[in-house]
């Protein structure tokens, strides 16, 4: 399914019933990554889960953007009456933390899944884990990068590589790599004002923070902010799960997911 927003075609994923819930997938991934979701949750829930700009299916305009402005027209634009929760992975997860801070009456129910990234926290402190990355990308060689990156964000950097099944790994490839073709220079965000870091105090949404035990350091080091920020947060750690804990362990993911929302 598609909707025009803010002068992009964004493409959207959406199935079962109720309570509307909105996924916002991770920086090397797209809506597909929501899938065990989308069918786990269906018989709750309102599952709607977008391709970000430049991801998926969904187009990429070269103008400069606001992520959380895409969030507020898709609800706009789907009737969305209620207040839905907000589900967000990784890059997805700053967007849902920039939507709450702009929009705090369009949240329900906050969880964070990974979270870290541009705007809040960088990896500056643990480059060698980024090794690999940064040598594809300086070769400028995709194939090379995008393994490097199912290296680092799938299987974990304390994990052997491999670790996670193939069929994942399939997935993983598909949607980063596609995404890695995307000319997002062209595309500039528009970064919140001020910046989330100052502001996560002011979150009144009931938040979860959910983080996978083999993720990177600084994702751990963000949830534990965020969870001294953040007024009422709580975090649950999934174990032998790296950045994307809700494909590697969907069914326990899910029943966290379940019990919070409709807690």
């Amino acid at each position: 399914m598609e909707k025009l927003i803010n002068g992009a075609r964004i493409h959207y994923r959406r199935s079962g019933s109720g309570f509307p819930v909105v996924f916002l997938h991770a920086g090397v991934a797209d809506s597909r990554m929501w899938e065990p979701q989308a069918v786990g949750l269906a018989k709750h829930f309102d599952v709607i889960a977008p391709d970000r700009r430049g991801y998926g299916d969904s187009e990429l305009p070269a103008a400069s953007w606001s992520p959380a402005a895409d969030v507020l027209a898709l609800m706009d634009a789907l009737g969305l009456r209620d207040a839905p929760h907000v589900v967000g992975c990784s890059i997805g997860a700053m967007q849902a933390i920039d939507f709450t801070l702009e929009h705090p009456q369009r949240v329900s129910k906050l969880v964070l899944v990974g979270a870290g990234g541009s705007g809040l926290f960088e990896d500056t402190k643990y480059k060698d884990l980024y090794a690999d990355v940064m040598a594809a990308e300086d070769a400028h060689d995709l194939v090379a990068l995008n393994e490097a990156e199912a290296r680092l964000w799938l299987d974990g950097p304390g994990r052997p590589r491999g670790h996670v099944d193939k069929r994942l790994r399939d997935l993983f490839l598909d949607m980063n790599g596609k995404a890695l073709l995307s000319d997002f220079d062209s595309a500039p965000e528009e970064e919140l004002e001020p910046p989330a870091l100052g502001r996560l105090g002011e979150i009144q949404s009931p938040t979860l923070v959910v983080v996978g035990d083999a993720d990177v350091p600084t994702v751990h080091e963000t949830a534990d902010v965020l969870i001294s920020k953040i007024n009422g947060a709580r975090k649950v750690v999934i174990h032998d799960a790296a950045h994307l804990p809700n494909l590697e362990h969907p069914e326990r993911f899910n029943r966290i997911l379940v019990d919070f929302l409709n807690g």
